[in-house]
């Protein structure tokens, strides 16, 4: 164990003005009993580094992205020499807007028929084009009801290529005017008029006359970026629970014209998912997963679920003499060359998460003493910027375990170690950060203890 003393008479004073200050938050999670009855005198802190971390990339069963998870991404990033490629294809239905739907009038003819998707955000770079083509869907048996993973591709015809759009985060940020009404941020794809005007024949008697009657007739769509591009570089969030992710036919009858006719998406009836695959093969990040070095990994790389996460070991932390913790706080720090790095297209997690693993197989992970509810800020793990010796901004995650290792040290927890994850900002996504390890000599990840010797 590698231990840096520092005595911290006049610091603890001064810590102990601030626990016993009223409505201090400090006192609170720690517990009166933690705290020594005002001998802050023997004040010490210390740095652990004797951390061990190993980067894990499985495939991760319990991420369903039908149902409930109307939240897409949608698109491919093959442009980052760090972390690889990665591809996400939305699939979807469309509905009727009630049982035995017509079009009105006689004599239709058709205008055009687009599919709109919601957009809400890019990671990546915004200004990225890239191309989405829409296919007709053949999948058997493609239910709302079912089950999908988000490493399952579902089936669609390539013979029936519907319609193809290019977009950016830049295009698609803003609203739309249609017919002079402003509809909010979407990706429009026009599909082409064969299968307009095929739809202008279906009739309430047919196709319309039932939901399942016009799922039987039109399976569903798959949006499918091309990933042929070797620059692209983004990856788009889309929700089909908008208002805008709907199928629409503008067309005319013999009597008027601007006639307009929708399918929504219908969250209560309408099968979807979201198939997302990753290919590390020819970067970095390759060299360091599921390596199985007994000395751990000196370069973490992190990406959101599902994705990698960290296992952290600190065999020591038992050892610890008795004890009373102020504040422990294991730092990690973000490896990047600055500017011009791929981090300034792939920006670090505004959060990253800490849990305890709950057996010494490391098969399950529970949440720490110090996550409390979530809401306080003591526990940690938001993103910080700092500016290292070499005068490069740098993201920066800290958490502090000072409850759990005052436990530990009353041999009222058990040190089976640690995990480290992205906190995701939806239910699929693809934020990352490459972080320093537990074997670097610098950007190492670091177990800072301030506390008071009994």
């Amino acid at each position: 164990m590698k231990i840096n003393f520092r005595n911290l008479g006049l610091l603890a004073a001064l810590s102990a003005v601030v626990y016993l200050a009223p409505g201090c938050n400090e006192s609170t999670i720690l517990g009166s009993e933690l705290i020594p009855g005002g001998d802050f005198v023997n004040g010490r802190d210390t740095v652990l580094t004797d951390i061990t971390s190993s980067n894990i990339f499985k495939v991760d069963s319990s991420y369903i992205t039908g149902g409930t998870f109307t939240a897409k991404i949608l698109g491919s990033i093959n442009a980052d020499p760090i972390f690889g490629h990665a591809q996400a294809i939305v699939y979807t239905q469309m509905g009727l807007t009630s049982p035995g739907f017509s079009f009105q009038g006689t004599g239709q003819v058709l205008d055009s028929v687009v599919l709109s998707i919601a957009y809400q955000g890019v990671y990546g770079d915004s200004t990225n084009q890239q191309t989405f083509r829409v296919y007709r869907m053949n999948e058997t048996n493609f239910r709302l009801d079912s089950a999908y993973r988000y490493f399952r591709p579902l089936s669609y015809d390539q013979g029936q290529l519907l319609g193809t759009a290019t977009a950016s985060g830049v295009s698609l940020k803003d609203s739309v005017s249609i017919y002079n009404a402003k509809q909010g941020p979407q990706l429009r794809i026009r599909l082409n008029n064969n299968f307009g005007s095929d739809l202008l024949k279906q009739t309430s008697t047919g196709a319309f006359a039932t939901d399942s009657a016009f799922r039987a007739y039109l399976k569903g769509f798959a949006i499918v970026p091309d990933t042929m591009n070797g620059n692209n570089k983004a990856m788009f969030y889309m929700n089909l629970a908008q208002i805008e992710s709907k199928l629409t036919v503008y067309y005319k009858n013999s009597v008027d014209d601007s006639l307009v006719a929708t399918f929504p998406f219908i969250g209560t009836a309408a099968a979807h998912s979201n198939y997302y695959t990753r290919n590390f093969a020819g970067s970095e990040a390759a060299q360091y997963l599921n390596t199985n070095r007994p000395e751990g990994d000196n370069q973490l790389y992190l990406l959101s679920g599902p994705g990698t996460f960290v296992k952290l070991t600190i065999p020591t932390l038992q050892q610890f003499p008795a004890s009373v913790i102020n504040k422990a706080e294991l730092v990690m720090t973000e490896i990047t060359t600055g500017i011009g790095s791929p981090n300034d297209i792939y920006p670090a997690p505004s959060q990253l998460m800490l849990y305890k693993y709950a057996t010494a197989a490391q098969d399950s992970i529970l949440p720490l003493r110090d996550f409390g509810n979530g809401q306080d800020p003591y526990f940690g793990g938001a993103r910080t910027e700092v500016t290292n010796f070499g005068g490069v901004r740098v993201v920066q995650y800290s958490f502090n375990i000072a409850h759990y290792m005052q436990y530990l040290l009353r041999n009222q927890e058990t040190n089976y170690g640690f995990r480290l994850q992205v906190n995701p900002s939806s239910r699929l996504d693809v934020r990352r950060v490459k972080l320093g390890g537990g074997k670097l000599s610098q950007y190492n990840l670091k177990l800072r203890i301030i506390y008071t010797k009994l």
